[in-house]
């Protein structure tokens, strides 16, 4: 058919490289669409400026990168050394040196403010130091004017981390913060907000260990209901944390408060922590220890004491309290009126009796309290 097209040219014909139309196997330029039918020879200039198209290129790619590394690599180096103060202050907090934790994360947060981790550590070793920080028994004007130093950098650190339920431990945060606040008041004599606060962070968590356990030291410190103060140290205790802060602030609360029924209680702290095996400083054992002593209890607070636990637990809790043994012939002496005392109150009379009997056979100063504390037991119990 004429026009139609063959897959192959006629004799004599070539196909044009361009559009394939048959045409003259000597023709140089095709008829049909003008396409010089000469291959084109490569260009040398043109395979240069390639050459040196794709070296500018990748010239300006490693000078735009280098604006880029400098800054990546600061930030890399940065973040090594904050991840090593970070550690470090982990470290000096294990090692309970607060003070030293508290400037380290501080300076991690000088240069980055942002730093969650370190703000999160910072308000840990914060509460942790609050939690190490117990008012003296007697006036110091020296521990004082160190504290108020002290409370000033925590006071702010706390503060900040104060917001609502869904803050990193909103509820412990409130709590130290009222906790903090009677310590300013015990120590320092400043006026903030305790019970408030305390309050609150009940409201927040029911359960909460430190609101529980602070609370319960609060109202024995006021003079409140002990009953309510028992209630909350046995709820703070039920959570199994932080047990040590938890009978610390019982002890604190108890010791020396003469409300009713409070020196019974503490009493029976010291049972309880006689037998759970529970830390116990020398201190403090011999000021629980004072409350047996006939010098100074009177035969109704004797009688408290040594009634407020079982016999034979009341026997090995004063055992647990005493300092250790000496060669005082009065230590023996008190230690024998003692369990005198533990035999009468659970009715084994004679049994008392004869060691009273026994103590007025034995040198002692006929005018020392202990001495008429025993011919005043004889008395009572001779037939």
């Amino acid at each position: 058919m004429t026009g139609a097209r063959s897959g192959h040219p006629a004799l004599g014909k070539k196909l044009c490289i361009a559009c394939k139309e048959p045409i003259p196997a000597e023709a140089t330029v095709c008829a049909h669409c003008g396409a010089s039918q000469e291959p084109e020879r490569p260009s040398w200039s043109k395979a240069g400026l390639k050459w040196i198209a794709g070296i500018t290129a990748v010239v300006g790619l490693i000078t735009g990168l280098s604006g880029v590394i400098g800054p990546l690599k600061g930030w890399w180096t940065q973040g090594r050394q904050t991840k090593g103060m970070l550690a470090t202050a982990l470290k000096q907090e294990e090692l309970g040196e607060y003070s030293a934790a508290f400037d380290t994360l501080s300076e991690i947060l000088k240069g980055n403010p942002g730093d969650t981790a370190a703000q999160h550590a910072r308000l840990d070793v914060t509460m942790i130091w609050i939690e190490d920080t117990w008012a003296p028994i007697h006036n110091n004007d020296a521990f004082a004017q160190q504290e108020r130093t002290i409370f000033a950098r925590m006071t702010p650190v706390l503060e900040a981390g104060l917001g609502t339920d869904k803050d990193y431990r909103a509820a412990d945060v409130v709590a130290h913060l009222g906790w903090l606040n009677l310590l300013k008041w015990k120590i320092v004599g400043e006026d903030g907000r305790i019970e408030e606060h305390l309050q609150r962070a009940l409201q927040m968590d029911p359960g909460n260990v430190y609101a529980n356990a602070m609370m319960g030291d609060w109202l024995l410190e006021t003079h409140n209901s002990l009953d309510e103060a028992r209630t909350h140290f046995a709820t703070a205790l039920k959570s199994g944390k932080v047990k040590t802060f938890v009978r610390g602030c019982q002890l604190q609360s108890m010791i020396y408060n003469e409300s009713p029924g409070v020196r019974g209680e503490l009493i029976r702290v010291a049972n309880q922590m006689r037998k759970q095996g529970d830390p116990i400083s020398d201190a403090n054992r011999g000021r629980i220890h004072s409350y047996y002593s006939p010098i100074v209890a009177s035969d109704a607070e004797m009688r408290e004491v040594v009634s407020a636990v079982p016999p034979d637990e009341a026997w090995a809790t004063y055992q647990w309290v005493s300092p250790p043994e000496t060669d005082s012939s009065f230590n023996a002496q008190e230690a024998r009126f003692i369990q005198a005392n533990i035999y009468e109150v659970s009715g084994k009379k004679a049994e008392a009796l004869k060691i009273y009997r026994d103590l007025t056979h034995e040198p002692m100063d006929a005018n020392s309290r202990l001495s008429h504390r025993v011919r005043d037991a004889v008395r009572r119990l001779s037939p």
